[in-house]
């Protein structure tokens, strides 16, 4: 077995993270030579996803308790 296998959670990520690296490439007039810009960036925007919902979650506790 290769020590290079993606664990699952890469396996899940993969396809979101490509798909938004290639909507930002899009959205930026598809330049040349911004692959690994763009796909950081998308890994970025995707790992931020998961701390959201709690965030939200907690602010609208918070919300609910000054009523």
């Amino acid at each position: 077995m290769s020590e290079a296998q993606a664990t699952p959670e890469q396996n899940v990520l993969w396809p979101k993270i490509e798909l938004r690296a290639y909507e930002i490439w899009l959205h930026e007039g598809c330049p040349e030579g911004h692959d690994v810009e763009h796909w950081l960036r998308a890994e970025t925007e995707i790992a931020g996803e998961g701390a959201e919902p709690e965030a939200t979650g907690e602010a609208a506790a918070a919300a609910k308790k000054k009523k």
